[in-house]
């Protein structure tokens, strides 16, 4: 049964774009096993139309795997987690709505890891549908800033946020934003929406800072939007091992 959450937290998301539940609060899943389930997926083999990892080059030049899209299907326990009623449920109550999950990815941010730029998340969908997106992060590991935790603008989704590219935050708007660190502890639940502004800095620790991002649109929206995304995604950007030599994945970069 899904967490009954309360009219200020409820209050909380619409004022701010976000919130967060704690893992004592919301206990999903343990830590560990979260932990566990991870490793797991990041060890998965490379194989063709599966499950999508991709690969970083860091500061220093170092090869390495950046994060992997589209697992849940193929892992039992992602499965019951991500579509299941309990997180489901704590989503529908924020966004009145029944949800569906739509994109499921785990950015491994290992050490030495790249951060993300200050963006939106709805232009990268917008090619599927031009509608709000809700995500569900779960963190893997402990998330500061030391190691690259998120960083908001607090109530961003209600502003017109000046975009440079694609979803890509505008420096100007970006420098004349107050940001928010949002640090969590292992099994913690960050929920936003596609249009809150965040950003990460780069993992400066020497350990992993992993994370689940479970995003959900709305089942009035539609239900195959989920294949639909990850069909376009898989010709428009593909896992690296999974790329034609010699054609251009610019326009998927943006997705």
């Amino acid at each position: 049964m899904a967490l009954k959450l309360s009219a200020k937290q409820i209050e909380r998301f619409d004022v701010d774009g976000f919130l967060i539940l704690r893992q004592e609060e919301h206990r999903l899943i343990e830590p560990s096993l979260l932990q566990a389930w991870t490793t797991e997926v990041k060890s998965l083999p490379r194989l063709c139309n599966k499950w999508m990892p991709y690969d970083e080059l860091t500061s220093n030049g170092t090869r390495q795997i950046m994060r992997t899209e589209n697992f849940a299907d193929f892992h039992e326990g992602f499965a019951s987690l991500l579509h299941g009623n309990e997180l489901c449920g704590i989503l529908a109550q924020v966004t009145r709505e029944e949800m569906v999950l739509f994109k499921d990815k785990i950015n491994y941010k290992l050490a030495g890891g790249n951060g993300f730029g200050a963006h939106i998340d709805a232009p990268a969908y917008d090619h599927i549908g031009q509608i709000e997106h809700t995500t569900a992060n779960i963190a893997v590991d402990a998330a500061n800033l030391e190691n690259g935790c998120l960083e908001v603008v607090r109530g961003s989704h209600k502003m017109v946020v000046d975009l440079a590219d694609g979803g890509a935050i505008s420096k100007t708007w970006e420098e004349s934003h107050e940001w928010l660190p949002v640090p969590l502890e292992a099994g913690d639940l960050l929920i936003f929406g596609s249009h809150l502004a965040h950003r990460s800095g780069d993992n400066k620790t020497d350990k992993p800072r992993a994370s689940v991002y479970a995003t959900y649109s709305m089942v009035s929206d539609g239900k195959d939007l989920r294949s639909r995304y990850y069909q376009d995604r898989r010709e428009q950007f593909p896992p690296d091992h999974e790329r034609i030599p010699g054609k251009d994945y610019g326009l998927g970069v943006k997705r």
